[in-house]
This record gives C-alpha cells, sequence and structure tokens, in this order.
C-alpha cells in the first residue's frame, strides 16, 4: 500500500493596523475614520466559515484602542505576533527606538489577549540589509520567530537573494541560511519566515495583499500549488482593511491610490477560494515545524533545512 504525502500546510497572516496609517497613505489621508474593528470582523468571519486560524500581527497602538477585539481574535483560536506599536518602519527607527517599539507592543498586546507575542512581522516588510541589525534585537527581545524578509525586489523593500524558506538567522549573514556554505556558521535563536515568491533569479512575489489583489487568480493558485509540490508552504499575508471597501479615499495621489485600493472588491472571494483549495494556518506554525525538522536533523547527524 503506497503511503499518502499529507498535504502541505501554507501560513496565512493578517497584519493588524488602521488603514491610514499604511506607509503610502499615512501623509495624505485627511479625515480618516477608524474601521478596524468593522474590517477585522469581516476576515474573522471569513476564517470561521472556512475552518481556518490564522496569525494576526497587531499593531501595539490598535490592542492598546481595541484590547476587546485582540480579545476576540484569541478567542476564536488565532495566533497574536507583532506589527510594531507605532506602525513606523524599522528604516525610521534607531536601534533603541526600535527596541523601544517592541517593548511596547508586547505590553499592549499582552494587556489586551493575555499572551506575549512569539512572532513579529516589520511594517511595510522594512527589515532589509540596511536596518539588518532589527535581527539582533528582535532576538534580544525574546522573539521566536521574525516573517519580515521579503525575497523579491520592489521599489519599497525586499532582498532579492533571501532565502525563500524558513531558515535560523545567521549572526554574520542575516540574510543567508545559517547552515550554507562550508563550516558551521553561528545561527541565532530567532527563525525567518519568508513571505512567498516564485523563481530564483528574477522573483516573482505572489504573497498576498497588493499582489493577490492585482496578479491574475489562476497564476497565484499555479503559483501555491507549484511551491506545495515542492513541499514548500506558502506565507501570505493581508490587511484586514482590504478587504473593507469602505475605506478608500480620494485624497492620496493616483498612484498611491491604485496600489492601496486596487482589486480590493474581489479580496474575499479570492482568499474564500484560497482556503476551499490549499491548507492553511497560523505563520507560527512554519516556526514549530522548522524547529521540529531541524531538532530531528541533528538527531540523526543531517544538516537543517533551507
Amino acid at each position: 500500500m503506497t503511503a499518502t504525502t499529507p498535504p502541505v500546510r501554507n501560513a496565512l497572516g493578517f497584519d493588524l493596523e488602521h488603514w491610514y496609517t499604511a506607509t503610502l497613505l499615512r501623509d495624505s489621508v485627511t479625515d480618516p475614520v477608524d474601521r478596524v474593528v468593522e474590517s477585522t470582523q469581516v476576515v474573522l468571519d471569513l476564517l470561521d466559515r472556512h475552518g481556518v486560524t490564522a496569525t494576526f500581527f497587531v499593531v501595539g497602538e490598535v490592542a492598546a484602542e481595541h484590547p476587546d477585539l485582540v480579545a476576540r481574535i484569541v478567542a476564536a483560536g488565532h495566533e497574536i505576533g507583532s506589527h510594531g506599536h507605532s506602525h513606523r518602519p524599522v528604516f525610521e527607527l534607531t536601534r533603541e527606538e526600535f527596541r523601544r517599539e517592541l517593548r511596547r507592543s508586547r505590553e499592549a498586546i499582552v494587556d489586551a489577549a493575555g499572551v506575549a507575542p512569539a512572532g513579529f512581522r516589520a511594517p511595510n516588510f522594512s527589515i532589509t540589509r540596511e536596518t539588518a541589525w532589527a535581527f539582533e534585537v528582535l532576538a534580544d527581545s525574546r522573539y521566536e520567530y521574525d516573517s519580515s524578509v521579503f525575497p523579491a525586489w520592489t521599489p519599497l523593500y525586499g532582498v532579492r537573494d533571501a532565502p525563500r524558506r524558513p531558515y535560523a538567522v545567521r549572526g554574520d549573514d542575516p540574510f543567508a541560511a545559517a547552515d550554507a556554505g562550508n563550516g558551521a556558521p553561528t545561527a541565532t535563536d530567532l527563525v525567518e519566515l519568508p513571505l512567498s515568491a516564485l523563481g530564483s533569479r528574477l522573483r516573482l512575489p505572489i504573497a498576498g495583499g497588493f499582489y493577490a489583489r492585482v496578479l491574475p487568480r489562476r497564476l497565484l493558485t499555479a503559483g501555491i500549488a507549484r511551491l506545495n509540490r515542492a513541499g514548500v508552504p506558502a506565507n501570505l499575508y493581508f490587511h484586514p482593511w482590504e478587504f473593507d471597501p469602505a475605506v478608500r479615499t480620494d485624497d492620496p495621489p493616483l498612484a498611491a491610490r491604485l496600489i492601496s485600493f486596487a482589486g480590493i472588491d474581489r479580496l474575499p472571494g479570492l482568499l474564500a477560494s484560497l482556503l476551499d483549495r490549499f491548507e492553511f494556518g497560523p505563520v507560527g506554525g512554519l516556526h514549530d515545524e522548522y524547529r521540529a525538522a531541524a531538532g530531528a536533523a541533528t538527531h540523526t547527524d543531517s544538516p537543517p533545512p533551507t
């Protein structure tokens, strides 16, 4: 009898922030309306209908303003991670300011949810080669994993040659897998869970968010299937406000409006179709699987996964 290979469990995360604090909107929205509760409820209802749990990377200020919402997310079985405290990108912060952001975010989340976040995602995927010092601060701040590395170049963010699979962060080169190359480079206690992209040299992001809103559904579905056939889980991100057309405004310049709001009406149906077709779970599940595989490899004297 032939053993059946279990389906790959992909990762699903939502960056929970006020829509008007998004990098392309924050300087141009003149009279924002708080829609965080309404938009998040749309997502919670969708996940509940499909029996799927996910990770919500919560901005600390949102947790402080809406503790009942965060508690509701936890009660529904979802994982809570940190998305910083004020939603400022890491490249706008000094090392000490980033450390303070992490501390304040953790405190706000613990007060609201009763649990400390194990994972972090930087606003605007702003951990890049220029801000690589952030990994050391995250490890010092007792985070177990980060999911901020975008392994493709874009005009706003990305590290083109970063690993596309989960990896242990190296102290000497945080954008190279800890077991890559000769010798045994020292890894930190932090695991990086990159967002999803296809290709080796020329990479196509399929990580969700803007890309899910504008790419053909068939391309996104085929990309996830291709990763899964290779045994690689997809790591997708969305924002709850992307599921709420009421946030649209004419305030920002045309380019910012297109990037922020294009395809927003199709997203609930798109995500529902992905949840019907593929297995999904919290982002922290990728961390647990990586650690389990690395531990098994250690006991068999094999290298950990890359």
